[in-house]
């Protein structure tokens, strides 16, 4: 019961919390600047994890230090801060709705269990109703706060569904490779990359010219500590501790329910419109969500 309870409290992390991340960077980039954001969330996270590793008197120096930032600065980078970008052009729940892809992306890169993927008529059913559930979605999507249209919004659509392959292809690579040091101490070091490569990316793109800390509001602050400690920390911890338990398919369910909260919170907080069609289009996600969530691989991870 207890490591039920775990599972219960890691999947309500990653569902809900990153349901809510997602307003939460719409809110912060109308004054900060996309990559400067995210390299602000990825430094308090580490910051805070790698101190945490210490006062428990944790190595923070292990043999993989350098493979930690250099898979951070790619999941982080072009996984998720790439959000922080599209989000400009295209609508918060529009943007969950593509992230929905992430089930779909971890089976085509999951490699080690095509075959049991293949053999699960409960995993090709959830996969099809969160397809269906994606498309309702996709007919009716929540509006965008800016006024975007032609190619620039296709592009950032395009980077959006690319973010998802590079997220699920980061994030088997950690699971299926041999690790050294704590869990916490990894995490760390991998938000670390990624504030480094969002920093360059930012200076690249001449970000830091026209920004002024003093511009930004309370609120923009709030939603960076709110990415920061509760999507980059408690979120990705429970992600990573859930692929070492359940089949990255079954984890990747949180992309089917991710936008169900995207959109509600649209519509409550941002002034969003909802039909009933989106309604719908949400039932059948949370459905696909419950049915992948009862597949048992005999692969070990099940």
């Amino acid at each position: 019961m207890k490591r039920d309870l775990r599972l219960w409290l890691a999947f309500a992390a990653i569902y809900i919390i990153w349901g809510t991340t997602y307003l939460a960077i719409k809110i912060g980039i109308e004054f900060i600047p996309p990559y400067i954001m995210a390299s602000l969330r990825y430094l308090i996270a580490g910051g805070l994890l790698l101190m945490f590793c210490m006062v428990k008197r944790e190595s923070i120096f292990s043999t993989n230090i350098l493979q930690n930032i250099v898979l951070g600065a790619f999941i982080m980078t072009f996984g998720q801060a790439t959000a922080f970008w599209a989000e400009k052009y295209i609508s918060s729940g529009l943007t969950a709705v593509f992230n929905s892809l992430l089930p779909i992306c971890y089976i085509v890169t999951d490699k080690r269990n095509w075959a049991n993927y293949r053999k699960s008529k409960l995993t090709i059913l959830s996969i099809g109703l969160g397809i269906v559930g994606i498309a309702i979605l996709f007919i009716s999507p929540a509006p965008a706060s800016e006024s975007h249209t032609g190619f620039i919004t296709v592009l950032a659509s395009a980077i959006t569904v690319a973010a998802c392959f590079c997220w699920a292809a980061g994030s088997l690579y950690y699971k299926y490779h041999n690790k050294t040091g704590s869990l916490y101490a990894n995490v760390g070091w991998q938000l670390v990359g990624g504030m480094i490569c969002c920093l360059i990316i930012s200076a690249i793109a001449g970000e830091w010219q026209n920004f002024s800390y003093r511009s930004v509001p309370l609120n923009a602050w709030v939603a960076v500590l709110y990415l920061a400690i509760a999507g980059s920390i408690i979120a990705l911890i429970a992600l990573y501790w859930l692929l070492a338990r359940r089949p990255a398919a079954v984890v990747g369910t949180y992309a089917y329910v991710n936008p169900v909260i995207a959109v509600l919170l649209g519509y409550l907080i941002a002034d969003e419109r909802i039909s009933f069609i989106q309604i719908f289009g949400m039932i059948v996600i949370l459905v696909a969500a419950y049915i992948a969530n009862q597949v048992k691989f005999a692969t070990g991870n099940g």
